[in-house]
């Protein structure tokens, strides 16, 4: 009996296992089922929030002619995933009040939302017909001849509005409604049909505009989107809901359900961890201060964030896929890569510093960590974080520069703070004076005095310090051992930003040596003290001496004027102190590569020249100036600036060119200019030609300050005419000269004398005024003519005094500023470009009109043109010439007209010599010409009696 009773009970046991297992898969099948429809449910979801959103982007199909089929599929797409959306929802969950409700919700703003798409389409389809019946009214209008430009304007005026409305949130219909009230005012005027009906459908469009955008802004506010996403939020909070709940009720009989299922929690837990660590990593590796470059296993780059781009100048698009060497500048050691790959290939981190090159090519500086990843014991990429350390790198080697320079100068280099007290020393200080830093620091300078100088001495060096922060001249110190001892001492004040004091530097020369040396004397007398080279009249009585020793030896001789190019900008940018190191610089190159027995002078500024003794050739001489000049081009480094100079070098040969000291240099000179003249960064043997040239120079230059006394210089005029009417409406004014010994001098030549040589002032207003007065009897004679055109050198635009002179011959000739048009030079607009812009501005607020001269030739960009005070622009003859079938003049002619027209300026094209190139302008809209087809430039009198 006891053993049925055991064996009951394990078959209740069994039974209840068994009922226990049978209700575990019923569970687990009801987990299927739930997972199942809650995919369906939630594909169709996603798929109904996306043709959501594309009903929101078909709305903003802004006057295109939009593919209807295609929405019109989407909406029937759209109402099948809903039925079977509802469908599933009320088979699922019948008594679920609340998601019923959102399904009507839904249902009832989808089907708002396609009755205003159907009301979209025929608004969009009514605005784009609409669109091409105005653009067909507004060229009917351009074309016709009966309507008035200004109702043609006003015409393209509105529509541009109008659809300016179309594109633009910043244009309200009010705006584009005044506009056309404009176009209503000139048919009150003048019943125009044409207009007529372009202003009223110009209404109706923007009518139909309004009801555009509002349907629009409708469709894009409709709630079905949110809807959908407040449903996709319920269903999944429902399937979480009986997920859990099946879990924990199949976990309650199953013992290794529960740690499965705490497993999963665990690894949940752990998944989200690792979610939010992956986001603070991609957060981190957006907004990192760092450089970071992901490769594959092979090395090609995937990616690269912001700082890359910024640090090496290279776009991610530029680098993508390429290899991380495309950096390398070639200055690195290769055992460093060799280090780094032996790293990496073994698995583990390399860390360094590496010398790249950025796209521009220049150096870039980085501290770099490379870390390989791995995945399931698997390489999966390499990880690159680097810190651009260029101006650290930099900032380093300048101070250990400036340490060296310190330390090794001879001069005594004192540092203190704002009382006086020493801060440091350097080792030509202790040399000369016995203290060593420690026994100087913290010690007021006035420990050094000797008390030869009294204490008024003092007071008054000090005042100049505090008033100028400067003081230089000579002092009676003592050493350490009581020796007095006579310095040349640079005493300067250094301020912070807010003017206080900080520092004193002083530096001193000791010049014991100086004082009891007449060698020393000597020597300054006879050398620059910048470069220590020979100065000038050392350099003549050696050339002098050495003359008459090649003339008994019959030897050859060559001198070498080498004159640096631009050097003027770094003195007038920088300083005269960066000047005199970059002359320090090329004084060392010239010593390095020429003979000790070649004698190097120095005649101040950035002249050097060079006596080339026993020259075998000319051959041997040129080599020689080749060599100086690739030496001067390289590179000079001088503190945080990097300088590329060149050199121009004019030769003269003795004997082949003169036999004295005074002509070979002058020779030697004017070939030197022949070489700037030519470019530059290059030489020229001295010719007879060239000392023909430099005396036509000469005779040009001489002759033009007595030009005007002697009444040879007169103006003529060249009319301006409309390239539609061929009717004369201005001149421009031109300069001639005829000198009774020159004959006929072209301008091309006296001008740029002029300008050298100052005389273009004093010929500038003689031209404005000659100008005024033929443009006064012009006027008197019955021409109508616009203005005149005056060319003004950018040297006169200097003159303090300009615009008032200017506007008195104006008054004087009784004429208006705005008949004077005045014309500068590209490169004007390109020197000084603030102030000189400030100046044309000045001259517009007068009534001047401003005109840009040879447009094209210069520097200027078309997009700076707008910021320009101008109301001309004349192209240049140069582009007129190349007028041609296919000839890319032609396209940059039409680019320079359309961009003209667009911001309102006249185009003037001179040099028009032929009737197709008068032809192709008239035709592609430029406003004026002028040239030899119509005119060539004639005296006052002649343009009366063709033109009156």
């Amino acid at each position: 009996m006891k053993k049925i009773k055991n064996i009951d009970s394990v078959s209740a046991l069994l039974m209840l296992f068994i009922f226990l297992l049978s209700f575990l898969f019923y569970y687990l099948y009801m987990i299927e089922q739930n997972v199942e429809n809650y995919n369906k449910n939630h594909n169709k979801l996603i798929d109904m929030q996306l043709l959501n959103k594309g009903f929101d982007d078909f709305s903003l199909s802004s006057s295109e002619l939009s593919n209807y089929n295609l929405v019109n599929d989407e909406i029937e797409n759209f109402t099948r995933l809903f039925i079977e959306l509802k469908n599933n929802i009320d088979l699922n969950y019948p008594e679920d009040k609340v998601l019923a409700q959102k399904i009507a919700v839904i249902q009832t703003q989808f089907e708002k939302k396609a009755e205003d798409i159907e009301y979209f389409k025929s608004l969009n389809s009514a605005l784009i017909s609409g669109s091409h019946f105005l653009f067909d009214l507004q060229r009917s209008i351009s074309e016709s001849k009966e309507i008035s430009g200004d109702t043609k304007s006003l015409v393209n005026e509105a529509l541009f509005y109008l659809f300016q409305f179309t594109k633009s949130d910043y244009i309200d219909k009010s705006y584009v409604s005044n506009k056309l009230s404009k176009v209503q005012q000139q048919l009150d005027k003048k019943k125009i049909v044409l207009v007529a009906n372009f202003y009223n459908q110009s209404t109706v469009l923007l009518d139909t505009l309004t009801s555009y955008r509002n349907i629009s802004s409708d469709i894009r506010a409709n709630e079905l989107g949110s809807l959908l996403d407040e449903l996709e939020n319920n269903l999944d909070e429902k399937y979480e809901y009986y997920l859990v709940e099946q879990q924990v009720i199949v976990s309650f009989f199953f013992i290794f359900t529960i740690v499965i299922l705490v497993s999963l929690i665990f690894f949940y837990i752990r998944s989200l961890k690792t979610k939010k660590e992956l986001l603070a990593f991609n957060y981190a590796v957006q907004h990192s201060d760092n450089a970071i470059v992901m490769t594959d296993p092979d090395k090609n780059i995937i990616f690269v964030n912001e700082v890359f781009e910024k640090t090496t100048g290279y776009s991610s698009e530029e680098v993508m896929g390429e290899n991380p060497r495309i950096l390398k500048s070639n200055q690195q050691d290769e055992q460093t890569y060799v280090d780094m790959k032996e790293r990496l290939a073994s698995g583990k981190s390399w860390e360094g510093e590496l010398i790249n090159k950025r796209k521009d090519g220049t150096l870039l500086y980085e501290r770099a960590s490379i870390i390989p990843i791995f995945s399931n014991e698997k390489l999966i990429n390499y990880l690159a974080i680097k810190l651009d350390i260029t101006e650290y790198i930099e900032q380093n080697m300048r101070l250990q520069q400036a340490a060296s320079v310190f330390e090794n100068t001879e001069e005594v280099i004192i540092i203190a703070d704002k009382n006086a007290e020493v801060v440091t020393v350097n080792k030509a200080f202790t040399d000369i004076y016995g203290y060593t830093i420690d026994e100087i620091k913290g010690t007021n300078l006035s420990v050094l005095h000797s008390g030869a100088q009294d204490k008024n001495f003092y007071l008054h060096m000090w005042d100049k310090i505090l008033h100028y922060d400067f003081y230089r001249g000579k002092i009676i110190n003592k050493t350490k051992s009581g020796e007095e001892i006579p310095v040349w001492v640079t005493i300067k004040a250094i301020r912070d930003k807010s003017g206080q004091i900080i520092n004193y530097t002083a530096v001193q020369t000791d010049l014991r040596a100086i004082e009891n040396s007449e060698a020393k004397a000597e020597y300054l007398a006879y050398h620059d003290p910048l470069t220590g080279l020979y100065n000038r009249v050392s350099f003549e009585e050696y050339l002098t001496q050495t003359l008459t020793v090649v003339k008994r030896q019959e030897k050859k001789l060559a001198i070498l004027f080498i004159d640096l190019d631009r050097f003027k900008i770094i003195n007038d940018t920088l300083g005269h102190d960066i000047g005199d190191e970059v002359l320090i610089s090329v004084t060392k190159r010239l010593k390095h590569i020429l003979r000790e027995s070649d004698y190097i002078s120095r005649w101040g500024g950035d002249e050097f020249v060079v006596i080339l003794q026993d020259v075998m050739s000319d051959t041997l001489v040129a080599t020689v100036a080749r060599k100086i000049i690739d030496s001067i081009k390289e590179p000079i480094h001088i503190g945080y600036h990097n300088f590329n100079i060149t050199a121009s070098i004019g030769i003269s040969l003795y004997p082949n060119n003169a036999d004295d000291a005074k002509t070979l240099i002058k020779y030697a000179d004017s070939a030197m200019y022949l070489a700037k003249e030519n470019g530059k960064n290059s030489f020229r043997f001295y010719t007879t030609e060239l000392s023909l040239e430099t005396e036509e120079r000469l005779n040009i230059d001489i002759a033009l300050h007595s030009a005007l006394e002697k009444n040879e210089i007169y103006v003529v005029f060249q009319p301006q005419y409309n390239l539609a009417t061929k009717q004369i409406v201005s001149v421009e004014a031109l300069v001639r000269w005829e000198n009774e010994t020159l004959g006929f001098v072209p301008p091309d030549k006296f001008i740029p004398i002029a300008e050298d040589n100052g005389f273009i002032v004093e010929l500038g207003y003689f031209i404005f005024e000659e100008s005024c007065k033929a443009l006064k009897k012009m006027k008197t004679a019955g021409l109508e003519l616009q203005r005149i055109a005056i060319n003004v050198s950018s040297i006169q635009f200097k003159e303090p005094n300009l615009i008032e002179a200017l506007l008195s011959i104006v008054n004087r000739h009784e004429l208006d500023p705005s008949e004077i048009e005045i014309e500068i030079t590209e490169r004007f607009l390109m020197e000084n470009t603030t102030k000189n812009i400030r100046t044309l501005q000045s001259f517009r607020d007068y009534g001047f009109k401003i005109s840009i001269d040879d447009f094209g030739t210069g520097y200027s960009s078309m997009s700076y043109l707008k910021q320009l005070p101008i109301d001309t622009i004349k192209i240049d003859k140069s582009f007129v010439d190349d007028i041609g079938e296919n000839s890319s003049d032609n396209a940059i002619i039409e680019a320079i007209i359309a961009l003209s027209k667009t911001l309102n300026y006249s185009i003037v094209a001179e040099g028009i010599e032929t009737g197709a190139q008068e032809q192709f302008l008239a035709d592609i809209n430029c406003d004026i010409g002028q040239g030899y087809l119509f005119s060539r430039p004639i005296l006052l009198e002649e343009v009366i009696a063709r033109f009156e």
